[in-house]
């Protein structure tokens, strides 16, 4: 049984699921990838896009073995109720880690760039607010509030590029391939992370209306993720080059490249824009995943009590995770990547495998019966 009664429609998850991934990979991933890959960054979030893939394909595969089921309830049913439950706890405690690194992220640029005297506790608070009052609203909200937000995400972003272009050196792509594509393996790492948070469908298709093309459609939001991505590396690189990865947020640099007749200055708010609009979003639906999948875990008819306590621990969280700006910097590695990924894609896929295990041996099973 979910405890939301709630149900969205298959637009509203591809709003939710764009942001989801996007919102603080388009200001972190240029320069991690220009750190690994060079000149060939650009290739990397393409590579990436893999992960993506497999994350997509293990949520569809869970859904349809296991119809109505979220991925805490249905490791359950796949591995036996103790085992089950430990699967489910391993993501308990991985969900206010991810959700806390997205609200220090959130506080320290915004602290950086628009609001530097302002308390950083004040600035992550009232966004965890915010967001917690919309996840209480349940996901009928949390889906509107995504169609809003993510359609002026879309269109300021789209604006900034377009003012971009006339700033664009294309020299910057060579040269091509120097090192090999060693170097574009160890960068697409980092995309890889990200992509692999498509596998928030395990947990978010139960709520959905309509199943027919689903995945037609979240392949759809996959491509166009990609190519956000994509072009955001393309701009970073052939206006900062080599410099893209001394920055901890380089779409913030390349938005002050912008003059247009000396009139039109200081574009860089419109990134804060993005920003906000984007990571309300993530907060929310991570913020929302956390308190459903403790409920589930719990046992618990409905998530909202849980909603305002684990919103609190995970602005402690955020705390928790890093000590400064360079502390949050340190926490998007390889090895942490490599974190990730055990968690989102990893464990995901062994408990696909467990299941298909299952499928087959009872199909065996069968078999010797009826023979």
């Amino acid at each position: 049984m979910l405890t939301d009664q709630g149900k969205i429609s298959l637009t509203q998850l591809a709003y939710m699921i764009f942001p989801a991934i996007l919102a603080t990979s388009i200001l972190s991933v240029p320069g991690i990838t220009m750190h690994y890959a060079g000149h060939d960054m650009w290739m990397t979030p393409i590579l990436g896009s893999i992960f993506g893939i497999a994350a997509i394909g293990i949520s569809f595969g869970l859904h349809r073995m296991y119809p109505g089921k979220t991925l805490i309830q249905s490791s359950v049913l796949i591995a036996g109720r103790i085992p089950g439950k430990v699967l489910g706890l391993v993501y308990l405690f991985y969900l206010p880690h991810i959700t806390g690194l997205i609200i220090r992220e959130y506080g320290e640029f915004i602290s950086n760039n628009a609001l530097p005297r302002t308390p950083m506790f004040v600035i992550m608070g009232t966004m965890v607010i915010v967001c917690a009052i919309n996840v209480r609203l349940g996901i009928e909200v949390v889906g509107r509030t995504a169609q809003v937000f993510v359609t002026l995400l879309i269109v300021l972003l789209a604006l900034i590029f377009i003012l971009l272009i006339g700033e664009l050196n294309p020299a910057e792509l060579f040269p091509f391939m120097e090192n090999g594509p060693l170097p574009v393996i160890q960068g697409g790492l980092a995309p890889a992370a990200w992509f692999s948070e498509y596998i928030v469908l395990a947990f978010l298709l139960p709520y959905v209306n309509q199943q027919k093309r689903t995945a037609r459609v979240m392949l759809g939001s996959l491509l166009l993720t990609t190519m956000a991505m994509t072009v955001t590396n393309v701009f970073c690189l052939f206006l900062i080059g080599d410099l893209t990865d001394t920055f901890v947020f380089p779409v913030m640099i390349a938005a002050r490249y912008i003059t247009i007749a000396d009139f039109l200055q200081h574009i860089e708010s419109i990134i804060i824009a993005i920003w906000i609009f984007g990571i309300f979003v993530k907060i929310s639906v991570f913020l929302y995943i956390f308190a459903t999948s403790t409920a589930e875990w719990c046992g618990m008819k409905d998530y909202k009590p849980l909603v305002g306590p684990l919103a609190f621990m995970s602005l402690i969280f955020a705390y928790w995770v890093a000590t400064g700006g360079s502390g949050i910097s340190s926490l998007i590695t390889a090895s942490a990547n490599l974190y990730t990924l055990n968690i989102l894609l990893m464990l995901p896929a062994l408990t696909y495998g467990i299941a298909w295990l299952k499928k087959g041996w009872s199909h065996v099973r069968k078999k010797r019966t009826n023979t």
